[in-house]
């Protein structure tokens, strides 16, 4: 019976790891630190699956034998693709234009598998969004999120874990939110041959 792959997840982000930890499998973090061109793609859909395959791709080239997956996220208020905030005033703008508004998470998810010589044998992508409608923020509470060490580190400066009272509605994968659908992922690594209980 063949051994399943090594997995890594191209991500150094603790939220996607721990959601990594639901599916029971072994698996390696190894961050890969592509620059993020958020303007790659017009599509909000076709630019987090480019991103996610690039993120992929990037650290393919180092394991042999293996299943990367690769993620990218970010939010979408009308036509604006949102990544993470450069520091604090720019999560203090996006914040501002998040306020009572109904926006999306997009997440494109792409996982690769390489031979013996680190070679692509085979890549499957996907995406997911997710519609959040926010609750109309006071300049206080945009002032506080924005000066949190985390709103830097994630995009459109706030996560659903910490912040889920500034939501009125979700709609959709919550997974998603926090940055790996899950579920598809299960279906994706089981088009690779990966055994899931």
């Amino acid at each position: 019976m063949a051994s399943t792959p090594k997995i890594i997840l191209a991500s150094r982000s603790p939220a996607r790891r721990e959601l990594m930890k639901q599916l029971g499998l072994p698996f390696e973090c190894h961050a890969s630190d592509i620059f993020e061109d958020m303007e790659a793609r017009k599509d909000p859909v076709e630019l987090a699956i480019y991103l996610a395959a690039q993120k992929a791709e990037h650290i393919a080239a180092k394991y042999a034998d293996a299943i990367i997956i690769g993620v990218d996220t970010f939010v979408v208020i009308g036509k604006e693709k949102i990544g993470k905030p450069e520091n604090i005033e720019g999560a203090a703008r996006i914040l501002q234009k998040m306020s009572g508004q109904k926006i999306e998470v997009v997440t494109g998810i792409a996982a690769l598998k390489t031979d013996a010589n680190s070679r692509k044998i085979k890549e499957l992508i996907s995406s997911c969004s997710t519609f959040l409608t926010m609750k109309k923020l006071s300049a206080l509470e945009i002032r506080d999120h924005a000066h949190r060490p985390e709103a830097l580190t994630v995009a459109g400066g706030i996560t659903i874990e910490n912040d889920h009272a500034l939501f009125t509605k979700i709609e959709g994968d919550y997974n998603n939110i926090i940055g790996l659908p899950i579920f598809q992922l299960k279906e994706m690594l089981e088009q690779l041959g990966v055994k899931l209980a």
